[in-house]
């Protein structure tokens, strides 16, 4: 087996989330606006409207920020209807996208810095491959986790969303090397493992709260709890030195 010479990483419940819940900084912004609605009914609300909102479009989708803006407002106005709420102006789905740039409003999990610091040492490409909205650069910034990274690959920069295989082959391509050089992690099945397999890379699956089970997954694909288990998973194929 070749040595790895890239890492790949998952963002949303690999390496943070919000905090507490996606669904309570959905409800700080209805708060704003003088609505109340339950953190229980946001969740399923949010689950069955980006369940049913093209995540890992076949067609792919225009790589813009206003073209990201608008698609997310139009998945975030399903879950409105779900809740049986009217729909919203556009002002809202703005201030909901600033509460999402507040840093307090982060969680990144504590085995992250750590975990990146030892994989740069070893000499990996170390990139993010995420379904995110255009700002995920910016929002790492603020985070103080950009500078870990050789790249950052957010779906709505690229037009394509994982587990479709452009999103895979753009990282790969940005990387500069070949799918069996190059792992990926990430906290979905489907979206991350079966997606990163199906490009020719290897996978990790992260599971964090002990949602998933071997059998749910291809065989052979290993599952960790934390990005610190992640390193002797790299280790069993010893990374090449960078090309100066």
């Amino acid at each position: 087996m070749k040595p790895y010479r890239a890492v790949f990483l998952d963002v949303g419940d690999t390496l943070m989330r919000p905090n507490p819940s996606w669904e309570h900084v959905y409800a700080m912004a209805f708060e704003e606006a003088g609505i109340h609605v339950t953190v229980e009914d946001l969740q399923r609300a949010l689950r069955a409207a980006y369940r049913h909102g093209g995540w890992g479009l076949n067609d792919g989708f225009e790589p813009s920020e206003e073209a990201t803006f608008q698609r997310t407002m139009e998945i975030d106005q399903m879950a409105l209807s779900e809740l049986g709420i009217g729909p919203m102006p556009e002002s809202f789905f703005r201030r909901l996208s600033e509460l999402f740039m507040v840093t307090s409003h982060w969680h990144v999990f504590p085995d992250v810095y750590g975990a990146l610091r030892d994989m740069r040492q070893r000499g990996l490409i170390l990139a993010t491959l995420s379904n995110w909205v255009w700002n995920l650069p910016e929002l790492l910034h603020a985070l103080d986790l950009v500078r870990h990274f050789d790249f950052i690959a957010a779906s709505a920069r690229i037009g394509f969303e994982k587990p479709h295989p452009r999103i895979f082959e753009w990282a790969l391509g940005r990387a500069g090397v070949d799918a069996d050089e190059a792992l990926h992690v990430g906290d979905h099945p489907d979206a991350d493992v079966r997606g990163a397999l199906a490009a020719g890379m290897d996978a990790v699956l992260i599971d964090r709260w002990a949602r998933h089970t071997p059998d749910e997954l291809p065989p052979g694909v290993p599952i960790i709890a934390s990005l610190d288990q992640l390193l002797p998973i790299v280790d069993r194929r010893p990374v090449t030195a960078r090309a100066s």
